[in-house]
This record gives structure tokens, sequence and C-alpha cells, in this order.
């Protein structure tokens, strides 16, 4: 005959409250960076402010919005309801920007507003275009593709232009990015402006063989990344004749494997002078 199971009650073990802490502080010390980084970043845009749900981008089929003010909206010139009709000028594009129209059918008075707010002179619109189009690494011609499939406006015409106003803005964010970060790390070092970081180049292509390439340096307390060194072999615009003004970006000359050493060398040089930290530094073999 089999042994009959014996249900007792489950024994609880009560953890102190202090030692919970010292659990949860051991789990984050033992987090990996990424973990630590995602986690930082989570905070960061939790905190933000969501309030203005109004400044957002949306795709509505021109009849839609037509039939929609048609219904609800009377001219305030004849007082008419049912009178409204929008449509889009498109002798005045500018990009994904149109020029809407409002008009009424009766009286026929008309206003009309671009469907894009402006940046420092260029379409807010066409500015997320040409940066959505960067993150997934495409260019102009998949912009067009895009836009074709989508039943959207064409991109903007001079669509490479804004590229360098993209690189503007993010030259800027990513100094101030690693000013935080070198900062964070002295007062991690408890204000000790000797850091330790460590270097390492990358390619745009195996083999070394590549025209471009990169250095970076990273802390190793918070693994951000203190400074960069971009270098190329290739110009672009030194090959048009129409770019005879220009800032050459080429500035590296030999092997391309020798990229690395040269950038870390750059790094090294400016380091104490713009930010006042001299590092101790962690390479790898290739050297």
């Amino acid at each position: 005959m089999p042994r009959t199971k014996s249900f007792g009650k489950r024994r609880c073990y009560f953890i102190p409250k202090q030692k919970a802490e010292e659990i949860l502080d051991a789990k984050t010390n033992n987090a990996s960076t990424s973990k630590k980084k995602i986690e930082s970043t989570a905070i960061t845009v939790s905190d933000a402010d969501f309030d203005d749900r109004s400044i957002v981008n949306i795709i509505i089929q021109m009849n839609i919005i037509s039939q929609l003010l048609k219904n609800i909206a009377k001219c305030k010139f004849c007082n008419q309801l049912d009178s409204l009709v929008i449509s889009e000028d498109s002798g005045s594009r500018r990009g994904l920007s149109v020029n809407l129209v409002l008009q009424c059918i009766y009286c026929g008075q008309a206003t009309s507003a671009m469907s894009s707010d402006m940046t420092n002179g260029f379409d807010d619109i066409n500015i997320r275009l040409a940066y959505g189009m960067r993150c997934i690494g495409k260019g102009n011609s998949a912009a067009k593709t895009f836009c074709a499939i989508m039943n959207l406006p064409p991109p903007p015409a001079k669509f490479e232009r804004y590229n360098d106003i993209l690189l503007r803005s993010l030259i800027k964010v990513s100094n101030e990015s690693m000013r935080n970060a070198v900062e964070n790390t002295v007062k991690k070092n408890n204000s000790n402006r000797d850091i330790t970081a460590a270097f390492d180049g990358s390619w745009q292509k195996r083999g070394h063989t590549s025209l471009n390439g990169v250095v970076s340096a990273t802390c190793l307390e918070t693994g951000k990344v203190l400074d960069f060194e971009c270098l190329s072999k290739y110009c672009f615009k030194c090959k048009n004749k129409n770019n005879k003004d220009h800032t050459c970006e080429k500035n590296f000359e030999g092997f391309s494997g020798g990229m690395e050493s040269d950038g870390i060398l750059k790094i090294f040089q400016r380091s104490e002078r713009l930010s006042n930290v001299r590092s101790e530094w962690v390479v790898d073999c290739e050297l």
C-alpha cells in the first residue's frame, strides 16, 4: 500500500529590513554595466515631462480631416455650416511640410498654415525624416521609397544638407554627455581626477582596410564614454571640384590599423586640457 502524502504548514522565514537592503545593494553592485545604464536611462525618461500630448506627428488622409471640419465647423465670416473644405497648395511644398488651405465654399474666404513648425529655418518634420533615415542606416533614396509607398509628399530636394544640421546637434549633445560622464566619474572617484579608462578602436570594414575608424575612451567604473576620436583617410568633399572652400575630413595617413594608436594619442593629448583629468589606460593587444 503506497505511503500517504502528508501536508504540513510551510515554514516562513523573516528577513529583517536591514538584511533585505543589503541583498538589494549586492544585486545592484553585481549588475552589469549595461543594466545599470539602462536603469539610469529609465529613471531619466520617467522623470521627463510628457504633459503636452498635442505636439505629436500623425499621418491622416486629407479627405478624413476635410470631412471632420465640414461636419463640426462653420465659417466665421459668413456663419455658414457645412461650408469649410481643406486642401493642399502643392506649389508651396517643402518636403513633408505642406501648406494647408481652409476655404469656405460660400463666401470664398480662406486661411492657410504650414503643417510643421520650423527650427532654425528648417521644417521640423523634414529634420525628423532625415534623422530617422540615419538611425536605420539609410539616406535619400530610402526616404524617397518610403514616402512613395506611404503616399506622402516626396522628401526635400536638398536632403543632404540636413545631415549637417544633425551633425551639429549630435556633436553638441555628445560633448555635453561626455562632460557629464567625466564629472560623474570624478565624483565617484572621491574627487580624484586620475581615472582609469579603457581604449578601443573600431573600423567601418573588417581586415584593417577601412577608410574610416573610431577610437573611444570608456570609464572602467561607470562604463560610459568619456571621449572619442574619428579618423578618416578619405574626404568626399575634396573629390568634388565645386567644394573648394570646405573643412577637409581627411585626418589620417598610413595603414588603417594604425588609427587606434593615433586616436588614443590624440585623446590623451587633449584630456587634461579639456576635462582636467589624467587617465590610466587599458587597451587590447592589437597595439
